[in-house]
């Protein structure tokens, strides 16, 4: 059953997947895949590969410009200089270190899958099939893993509020890293739990080496994912603290040791200076404030962070504005059952303490607040498990009466992502009165590029001249694959020389300037993405942007 739900999920996300448009994130993943592309044809054959190497330019790569250098012949002829010249190893690992290179490469190589699978597809829809596959299987996991513990209904409560979840169901299609952490989260709480299982013919404190080994393997690929990856084992070291369970004080002591191996294994980059290399990735992401800071518009204000924090309230705010309700009071119900039966619902406390833990850790001083909650996004995957707990409560205390309101969460869902496509990621909860309420409250429509719609490309082929160029604000590097495509006009303004005709605006009021708020207020767009009546993209022509900013610097002058 949990094979065909994961196969059912997987046709879903493929024949959905042409409608998303390129992410903001993805044209940096496709880049950094074709690095790791030439590293694997390197070490087949290192000799063949040096006689015909020659270096991309920087106007050729998916990727932004940094301090290394590519290598020359005679340093990548040998599978040792490929294996260990740090610098070699560097510049085709663009991963774990300074920023714009922060994030480590698993979410890469899970993209690699796509070449296996369908060489013939391009590059990305190719980089879409490894986190779309993972996706699919964790809906089977997670339908099977609650089958045999709360029952069917909540094990598809629990399937459904993973696929039905908006912005898990937009992410989980993306060549990124926030759906795959997501995943490896859940899926680490599942192994656990079957780990600690009593059973099996185990004593009390005797751990089961498979599942201590497959926990230790996902906490490992969560790790070289994501820096958020590396605290996953905390929640668990609560529980068992909790719960002076000594089987589960041993597996995450033994999963913590094979973690360390699979992360050091997966980040060739670290093999060389495995200390100095953990201390330089640890320093990159945790000052991201001095490298990019990104302003945030939350309830009508702008936060500039992480040099600024945003409430501490955001992300109980953002569970209720991006949840759909069904799923968010099945998933209350689930809370409420773990703490009043908390002796006896271990599972439950377990979830409880990931999805607050993940809550927290988001909400704390000056983290990083960008891009609504994809940056606490294994939450909602938690949440998920939650949602089949509350399932299970309903079906105890009313018995068969409890499928109604199971089918409505469950419908609910669904039509929140159909109504929704293809831009998943502008979902808004109807308890703020969906996309039109959120935008009323003062939260961001948009965010990820992901509005640029394949019509609104090609109008904008259509209307571009040759010799023209287009000024998208801000500027998405993903755009760079689109040109290389066909899919955008061939010049675009900041890379390519030309007279800008353009002018195209994303509704993300944290960016705006002083000028887009003019050109919003009073310019006539030639052409628009909507959705439910809220513009999401702007193009409007490059001279009255010139306009509204004369006239927005020469009040700035009047006042001065």
């Amino acid at each position: 059953m949990g094979l065909g739900i994961s196969l059912a999920t997987a046709i879903l996300m493929l024949a959905t997947e042409p409608r998303l448009a390129i992410a903001w994130d993805e044209g940096f993943t496709l880049g950094r895949q074709e690095r790791l592309r030439l590293w694997f044809q390197a070490l087949r054959d290192p000799a063949a590969f040096a006689a015909r190497w020659r270096p991309p330019s920087p106007a050729e790569e998916l990727l932004m410009p940094d301090r290394s250098s590519p290598p020359r012949r005679r340093q990548v002829d040998t599978r040792t200089k490929l294996l260990f010249d740090r610098r070699v190893v560097e510049w085709f690992w663009p991963f774990a270190r300074e920023e714009p290179h922060g994030h480590p490469p698993f979410y890469a190589l899970v993209g690699l899958l796509g070449d296996l699978l369908t060489p013939w597809r391009d590059l990305l829809a190719r980089g879409r099939l490894g986190p779309i596959l993972v996706f699919s299987l964790m809906t089977g996991a997670l339908f099977s893993g609650t089958a045999t513990r709360w029952g069917p209904w909540p094990a598809a409560t629990t399937a459904c509020a993973w696929v039905f979840q908006p912005n898990l169901f937009g992410l989980g299609h993306y060549a990124t890293y926030d759906a795959l952490l997501t995943a490896l989260w859940v899926l680490a709480v599942l192994v656990f739990t079957a780990a600690v299982a009593p059973g099996a013919g185990c004593g009390p404190a005797a751990v089961r080496p498979g599942m201590a080994l497959a926990f230790g393997v996902i906490l490992g690929c969560a790790a070289a994912t994501k820096l958020t990856g590396w605290f996953l084992p905390v929640p668990f070291l609560v529980w068992a603290a909790l719960y002076q369970d000594r089987r589960a004080f041993r597996t995450i002591l033994l999963g913590l040791l094979v973690a360390a191996m699979v992360t050091y294994a997966l980040v060739p980059p670290w093999w060389t200076a495995p200390i100095d290399s953990v201390i330089r990735f640890f320093r990159s992401n945790l000052t991201r404030g001095r490298t990019f800071p990104i302003p945030v518009y939350l309830f009508h204000h702008t936060y500039n962070t992480p040099n600024e924090s945003l409430p501490w309230y955001n992300t109980l705010a953002w569970t209720v504005l991006v949840t759909p309700a069904g799923f968010l009071v099945l998933a209350g119900v689930g809370i409420y059952r773990a703490l009043r039966h908390w002796r006896t619902e271990s599972l439950g406390v377990l979830i409880v303490l990931h999805w607050t833990f993940l809550i927290l850790l988001r909400a704390l001083p000056h983290t990083p607040g960008h891009d609504g909650v994809r940056l606490f996004l294994p939450a909602f995957g938690v949440l998920a498990l939650l949602s089949g707990l509350g399932a299970r409560h309903l079906l105890d205390r009313v018995g068969r009466w409890a499928g109604a309101p199971l089918t409505a969460a469950i419908l609910e869902g669904v039509l929140s992502v159909a109504v929704m496509m293809p831009v998943p990621l502008s979902y808004f909860s109807p308890i703020v009165g969906g996309l039109p309420g959120a935008t009323a409250l003062g939260m961001e429509p948009t965010y990820y590029w992901d509005a640029l719609s394949p019509d609104a490309r090609r109008w904008l082929v259509r209307n571009t001249p040759p010799g023209r160029t287009i000024v998208f604000h801000p500027f998405p590097h993903s755009f760079l694959y689109l040109r290389r495509t066909g899919e955008l006009p061939p010049r675009l303004d900041g890379v390519d020389p030309g007279e800008p005709l353009w002018y195209v605006l994303q509704n993300r009021p944290g960016v705006f300037r002083d000028t887009d708020r003019a050109l919003i207020a009073s310019g006539r767009p030639a052409y628009s993405v909507q959705k439910l009546g809220v513009p999401l993209v702007w193009v409007f022509p490059y001279e009255e942007f010139q306009r509204r900013h004369a006239g927005v610097a020469a009040g700035r002058d009047g006042s001065g």
